[in-house]
């Protein structure tokens, strides 16, 4: 089998979608499976091509600006990128499947159509508003280009809201290196509560660290740990000195499974998510995760569907309340860690999650 990915970001890009697509690409290679990925050099130091992880990598066009700070994507790395992307058609139809990300969104709507049955949409997250339901709605009216959601909700939106088959939807998380993961007993502090991932504005760290502040927990002993960099990080650092906050940055992939062990609670607060991988590798730890009820945050809906933690009102109030929930009932939060450890393991693995994934692609199309 032969499966070509197109994504915008790739390493030395550090995110969320660059690991699933490195991580997916090498269980697939493990299987005997061809892998293609297609992205954009955003780092013109990158290699144009190379092979990591027995996946080869072609960086199609160059965007040294492409993370544009106000527009977020510049617009005209991602008319290139569609560009060097439709002259080669004839190399992505040579491919059994094409898995598109869906940011941009661009060459789906432009390729969708001409891949004949072989186009498949990785949809990340769903975001309200007019715009973004347009655009949704243009993917899902696509002919024979199939959908994989990161999370169960995003598939139930797309199913429900744009009225895409059911036949040509699934879901496929961002899967976890249980190899790498460490393995039970974790000695977990009853008292550490963990917050990993970017340190930007949507994602709402400042709002947590008020919010722990504010909380009776710093004069009982509590600890909150920051984990990520990003554009937040100075001034969290500037603005609060609480003795019970370790704000530190960004850190190893080691240090963050020692952390989530040792951690009893992690806290996502983001207005806008998909499926955050550290909630899957928190609860294969057995940390559960506490997050807040956005309208466009995905992490809420995963915590429900898997069992993995809770969610509350998107007020700072609530989250002070939740957190003295946590100090109040230490019990009911560690046996929800436990409870959620095998599931954990059952669906998170990079195994199942790619096993159901080749069936999925595989399967004969009317």
């Amino acid at each position: 089998m032969k499966i070509a990915f197109v994504t915008e970001l790739f390493a030395p890009s550090v995110g969320g979608q660059e690991v699933r697509f490195e991580e997916l690409g090498a269980e697939l290679v493990k299987r005997g499976v061809e892998v293609n990925l297609y992205t954009i050099r955003h780092d013109l130091s990158s290699p144009r091509d190379e092979v990591r992880g027995g996946m080869a990598v072609h960086r199609i066009t160059d965007c040294a600006g492409y993370k544009h700070p106000r527009l977020r994507r510049h617009p005209w790395g991602i008319l290139k990128f569609t560009w060097a992307l439709r002259q080669r058609l004839a190399e992505l139809q040579s491919h059994d499947a094409v898995v598109f990300n869906i940011w941009p969104v661009l060459p789906p709507l432009v390729l969708g159509r001409a891949l004949r049955g072989k186009a498949v949409v990785d949809v990340c997250e769903t975001r309200s508003g007019r715009f973004w339901h347009w655009i949704y709605q243009r993917l899902a009216d696509l002919p024979k280009v199939r959908l994989l959601g990161v999370s169960p909700e995003i598939v139930r939106h797309m199913l429900r809201v744009h009225g895409a088959p059911s036949k040509d939807a699934h879901v496929a998380v961002s899967g976890v290196d249980l190899e790498a993961a460490p393995q039970p007993p974790f000695a977990k502090d009853p008292r550490q509560i963990m917050y990993f991932g970017r340190l930007t504005e949507h994602k709402n760290p400042r709002m947590l660290v008020e919010a722990f502040c504010r909380s009776t927990l710093p004069g009982r002993g509590y600890r909150l740990v920051v984990a990520g960099g990003g554009p937040e990080l100075e001034g969290l650092r500037r603005d609060f000195s609480n003795p019970a906050l370790d704000i530190l940055g960004r850190v190893s992939d080691e240090q963050k499974w020692s952390l989530l062990c040792a951690s009893s609670l992690l806290v996502l607060p983001s207005r806008r998510e998909g499926f955050p991988r550290v909630v899957a590798e928190a609860a294969c730890v057995g940390t559960p995760t506490l997050t807040l009820d956005y309208p466009d945050n995905g992490t809420r809906f995963v915590v429900q569907d898997y069992g993995v933690g809770r969610s509350v009102d998107a007020t700072e109030q609530a989250l002070v309340a939740a957190l003295e929930q946590f100090a109040s009932a230490p019990q009911e939060w560690a046996a929800l860690g436990s409870g959620s450890l095998k599931r954990a393991r059952d669906e998170f693995g990079w195994e199942p999650v790619t096993t159901r994934l080749l069936n999925f692609l595989t399967l004969e199309r009317n």
